[in-house]
């Protein structure tokens, strides 16, 4: 890896593709619950991931606007890299359709 930001942002990219194109599917569904609990999940295994390389190393991350530590950069880049996945599976699976349909 030539920088640090990309290694988190890999780690990052194949968390969020195994979950929402395997596990989220498979486990989750239509459940806004499950859905719920398993993204919790798969941002625990993205932060322990890169914890387990950048604890204690001070190394700074660059966020464009800022810089900050490897748990501000991997949550925030996490959620920005969810966000059009979380749209397009909650579309598929009409999360939030209502009951009286």
């Amino acid at each position: 890896m030539s920088s640090p930001e990309q290694f988190v942002l890999m780690v990052n990219a194949v968390i969020l593709i195994c979950a929402y194109f395997v596990i989220y599917p498979c486990f989750a569904g239509s459940d806004q619950n499950h859905l719920a609990i398993n993204d919790l999940i798969a941002n625990a295994c993205a932060l322990l991931v890169v914890g387990l390389n950048f604890w204690g190393s001070g190394e700074r991350f660059d966020l464009l606007i800022t810089e900050v530590g490897w748990f501000g950069f991997t949550v925030v880049t996490f959620l920005l890299m969810e966000l059009p996945l979380f749209v397009w599976y909650a579309r598929r699976h009409q999360l939030f359709r209502s009951n009286d349909e």
